[in-house]
């Protein structure tokens, strides 16, 4: 589902090997930094303003600095709220596929109002011991109807879906603290399929370590070629993938003081958009234009191919709504 219904063309070719991968890039930006907008990165994420039109104000400053279109992302789940002034039900709270419906379509037209077209929601999980509230409940199938309604509320608005954590297991610890193993059955799946096949429009990797109907060769999803590749292949998925927050330590301690390689390590699993958002730092811009280059290194010296990086870009432009000319 297009952000726009507008068809702006794009060539491919008119953009350099940086900008194509500066557009997998999304990044926090509660404060606005010229060097997002320098470096032309796909994508910023916000939380934590003091208003409404605080967000408005922003976005609308971070979309005309930008020569591309941006995607502009927050958490609104109903258990996790960026609004200050707004009180909504969690997931939890909700008991049939029409209360789902209209928690979709009430949350689309608050992030539309305000100038948001991407959703970091909903959870297309049901293992859930750390958060109570961010999952829907009931039997298997009462949830399937929840997940294929709450997207169908929140896209009717033209705000972007995200299923998340694939392949599952990342609400039994804390992945912003530890590194977590799960195992994954086909239930686990089932959940994600029925998002794919109700066209939601992005899926979020998680950081777990995952063994049994998938095996991520004991590292965390986000890093694993064979967890995307089974989404893509098995699961016939179409649209935007996009890594959970990078910042988080159940990623992190795999990857300490190396950034530059946890950026490639993503890139050639096949992620499509790296959100290195978790945590706000003064230096935010100089570290993601750190990781940027890495990946245009390993591009250049063969590591990655640029036509994988080509169809990463080329998803995230049409879902902006531009015609992509190769």
């Amino acid at each position: 589902m297009p952000v726009t219904q507008a068809q702006e063309e794009i060539t491919l070719s008119s953009l350099t090997l940086k900008e194509k991968i500066a557009q997998s890039v999304m990044v926090k930006g509660n404060k606005f930094d010229d060097k997002f907008t320098e470096l032309g990165v796909g994508g910023v994420f916000l939380d934590g303003l003091e208003s409404e039109e605080a967000y408005k104000e922003l976005i609308e400053k971070y979309q005309d600095s930008s020569k591309i279109k941006l995607f502009v992302a927050t958490d609104l789940e109903g258990y996790w709220n960026p609004f200050p002034n707004y009180k909504s039900k969690s997931f939890g709270e909700i008991k049939n596929q029409e209360q789902a419906y209209q928690l979709g379509k009430e949350h689309g037209q608050i992030l539309k109002e305000t100038g948001f077209n991407l959703d970091f929601s909903l959870i297309a999980e049901s293992k859930n011991t750390v958060w109570p509230g961010r999952s829907f409940i009931g039997s298997n199938e009462e949830i399937k109807q929840k997940i294929k309604f709450y997207i169908k509320g929140l896209q009717e608005q033209r705000v972007m879906a995200i299923a998340k954590h694939y392949p599952g297991g990342s609400m039994l610890k804390d992945p912003h603290i530890f590194k977590v193993k799960a195992n994954i059955s086909e239930q686990d799946l089932e959940l994600f399929d029925i998002a794919i096949k109700n066209n939601v429009s992005a899926i979020m990797i998680g950081h777990t370590i995952v063994s049994g109907t998938i095996d991520s060769k004991t590292k965390q999803s986000t890093v694993s070629k064979e967890v995307i590749s089974h989404l893509r292949e098995k699961q016939k998925f179409k649209g935007i993938v996009i890594t959970d927050a990078i910042g988080m330590m159940g990623l992190r301690w795999s990857y300490l003081f190396n950034h530059e390689k946890l950026y490639v390590d993503l890139a050639k699993a096949g992620n499509d958009i790296i959100l290195d958002s978790a945590f706000s730092f003064s230096n935010h811009g100089e570290r993601a234009e750190k990781g940027i280059n890495a990946v245009v290194k390993a591009v250049e010296n063969g590591e990655i191919s640029e036509k994988r990086i080509d169809e990463s870009v080329k998803r995230i432009l049409e879902a902006k709504g531009y015609q992509v000319i190769s």
